[in-house]
């Protein structure tokens, strides 16, 4: 809709109270000069007074308030009420003249007179005012069907006229030309004012309505005044008293004043909105009266002159360019709709979003081909499909749920993200938003709902979420690794530092002592180097993998190796074996291999009370050699267990996390056992012992390996 304003804004515009107390007013006027004019209140020279002074002082009343509103107007109004305050002065300007005349002097004006020439030129002022409110044609009307439109107005409000008596005003042929020209001027004029004015209220805003219609009326009733002036003068029956028509005038110009008076703070010169139907109708209106007229002159046995004839033509004429005119513009307007219509569902068909249009009863009435690209079906789309049945139960219900909202009215639109279940079982995230259709009663029609793939941005997030929590616990595992490395690098160092003070400070030491505490300080700086070259290991292993010598090896051997290694260096470590005798070759780095025993047998060792049992194991199982030590340990290490081997430990494979709580020796074995292809865990047993476990693939099965120790040897 297009729109062009003119703003009130010298003066406050008037208010309803104003418009209430002036309309009163007004009808009381009129109505006491009816009165005046039908009794002859005082005598005829009396009333020919009130009759004369009164048309004259309701015409400058009008032009006073058409001026009034031209002041507090801009642009296109204010132009105008300037030409109807002009033309309602030079009307007014006429009647003083003949007023001075009739009342003041006595003197009865010639015909025609200084005074017509005041009332004539009233008409094409008024018709210029009544045009400049308003320019932009309402609906779908171009500027030549507007003024056809007027046209057909004029010439069938012409046909009522002549048909009615002004073919009278025109038939005395004894009257001068000028004379009969002038008589047809008023009514002719008039035709012309009620033409323009009935295009200008059918053009007009809302706002303008009702101060068109006041225009309107006033402008009727000076029409018929005028008409019945022409057709009495120029029958000889106006006389020096006038008549009581003579009141059309007085009334025009109150209504005319009222208009002028009407409230509006804004003011929409021109507009761009759908017709109304009676606005529509004006037209066809004029040609109805027109077509009435002409049956009551045949009824009545009169006949039709050679003008009302010439006016029959053209109007049959006007109408006819009227009707082709219009069915081509429907034509045209089918034309554009059908290739709207088609591009619209072009746009549906090939939009990157489905778009689906939903039954009250949840099935699918239509939807476009990306719908069903979503759902990886294209029988997904199809008509009487349920909606519902591409979710899952409890998503199912939330967008039944949903709808039913939007159906009845609680939510003008809903939306939601639902997870649907394509025909392969799979599953995608849809984002989605719907409203309603409403039928002509309030009730639903059917939804509009379009649906977006949001499952990358559903991955994405749960991805993000998921690397921020990971964040979280690493910091964590830092900050512990940190606080564990300190702890040893510090115990270390201690030892280091007091030995050391305790030489350089005691005066006196024996050879024996001093060897006492040099071997206690070489033992501390042997374990922060140890530390630090596991802990170097360790991040080789992480980053670029260790270097393995991968063979058949007998780990059985491997394992009586180490506990005898460990036998010798360790005070009578109470160690029981169990050895499976058919246990086949496993593909490993027997070096490496062995370091893990020694980890694990060293670790159980540590923990395990003095005088307690430790149990090594080995067995086939799944084609895999599986090593188990089983110590009696009552040490502090679940937690730590957990974070180094837990099965269920999402973020158990940093390198941070497999170093935490330990001397960095398990950490490595993992290491190790894993980069083997093996897996190693640990089983508590209720708080007394654990049981670590390690696994290493077998070379053949059909190799059988002697055990050196035997099955079921004890090392003590």
């Amino acid at each position: 809709m297009v729109r062009s304003q003119a703003l009130e804004t010298r003066w406050p515009p008037p208010s309803w109270r104003a418009f209430g107390v002036a309309a009163p007013l007004a009808a009381v006027a009129a109505v006491a000069f009816v009165l005046w004019l039908v009794f002859r209140i005082g005598g005829d020279t009396t009333t020919i007074a009130v009759d004369d002074i009164g048309e004259a002082v309701a015409a400058l009343v009008a032009a006073l308030a058409c001026g009034l509103a031209a002041r507090r107007s801009a642009g296109r109004l204010r132009l105008a009420w300037t030409l109807l305050a002009a033309s309602a002065a030079s009307w007014g300007a006429g009647e003083v003249v003949w007023s001075v005349n009739e009342v003041g002097l006595g003197v009865a004006l010639p015909y025609p007179s200084v005074a017509d020439a005041g009332f004539l030129a009233a008409v094409p002022i008024a018709v210029a005012g009544v045009l400049a409110f308003s320019t932009a044609p309402r609906g779908t009307s171009t500027s030549w069907r507007v003024w056809l439109d007027g046209t057909i107005i004029a010439v069938s409000l012409l046909f009522v006229g002549w048909a009615l008596g002004l073919n009278q005003v025109y038939a005395d042929t004894e009257d001068p030309f000028v004379e009969r020209v002038i008589d047809l001027a008023y009514p002719v004029g008039d035709i012309l004012i009620g033409t323009v004015l009935i295009l200008a209220i059918r053009r007009a805003s809302n706002q303008q309505q009702g101060r068109m219609l006041l225009l309107l009326g006033g402008l009727a009733a000076n029409s018929l005044a005028d008409s019945a002036f022409a057709y009495l003068t120029a029958t000889g029956n106006y006389g020096a008293i006038g008549s009581v028509l003579d009141a059309g005038w007085v009334i025009g110009y109150l209504m005319i004043a009222l208009a002028a008076l009407w409230p509006s703070g804004r003011v929409d010169v021109t507009e761009r909105a759908p017709i109304d139907l009676w606005q529509l109708a004006l037209p066809w209106m004029a040609v109805l009266a027109a077509g009435l007229s002409a049956m009551i002159m045949a009824l009545s046995g009169r006949p039709f002159d050679a003008f009302l004839s010439v006016l029959a033509g053209i109007l049959a004429v006007v109408l006819m360019i009227s009707q082709v005119l219009a069915h081509k513009d429907s034509l045209s307007m089918l034309i554009k709709s059908r290739l709207s219509e088609s591009t619209l569902a072009e746009v549906i068909s090939h939009a990157p979003v489905g778009v689906v249009r939903v039954g009250p009863d949840m099935r699918i009435i239509g939807a476009n081909p990306r719908f069903g690209a979503f759902l990886g079906n294209a029988g997904a789309a199809q008509a009487g499909v349920s909606l519902a049945d591409h979710f899952s139960g409890d998503e199912a219900a939330a967008v039944k749920a949903k709808f039913q909202s939007l159906s009845s009215g609680a939510e003008e639109a809903v939306e939601g993200d639902s997870e649907a279940v394509r025909q392969d079982g799979t599953r995608v995230w849809l984002h989605w938003s719907a409203t309603a259709v409403r039928k002509a009663g309030g009730g639903t029609d059917y939804f509009i709902a379009m649906f977006d793939d949001t499952t990358a941005r559903h991955r994405a997030e749960a991805a993000a979420a998921a690397n921020l929590t990971t964040l979280e616990r690493l910091n964590q595992v830092k900050t512990e690794f940190l606080e564990t490395t300190r702890h040893e690098f510090r115990s270390a160092l201690v030892g280091i530092q007091g030995f050391s003070e305790l030489i350089r400070d005691v005066e006196h030491l024996n050879v024996d002592e001093v060897k006492e505490f040099a071997a206690d300080i070489y033992t501390g700086a042997r374990d922060l180097d140890q530390m630090i070259n596991e802990m170097l290991e360790l991040d080789r292993a992480e980053t670029s993998g260790a270097i393995l010598h991968i063979g058949p090896m007998d780990l059985n051997a491997a394992v009586g190796e180490v506990v005898a290694r460990i036998r010798t260096a360790v005070e009578r470590p109470i160690i029981d074996i169990d050895l499976d005798p058919n246990l086949p070759a496993v593909l490993g780095d027997a070096e490496k291999v062995s370091e893990v025993l020694q980890t694990l047998l060293g670790n159980a060792i540590k923990y395990s009370p003095e005088g307690e049992r430790i149990l090594i194991s080995s067995r086939l199982k799944d084609r895999e050699a599986l090593v188990t030590v089983k110590d009696q340990g009552m040490g502090p290490r679940a937690d730590f267990d957990n974070r180094l081997f837990g099965q269920d430990d999402l973020y158990a494979n940093s390198p941070i996390r497999k170093v935490v709580g330990t001397g960095l020796g398990l950490a490595i074995a993992r290491q190790v056992v894993e980069l083997h292809g093996g897996r190693i865990w640990v089983d508590r047993n209720d708080g007394v012992g654990s049981d670590f476990h390690f696994t290493l693939p077998v070379h053949s099965p059909s190799v059988k390996v002697e055990t050196p120790l035997g099955a079921g040897g004890r090392v003590g």
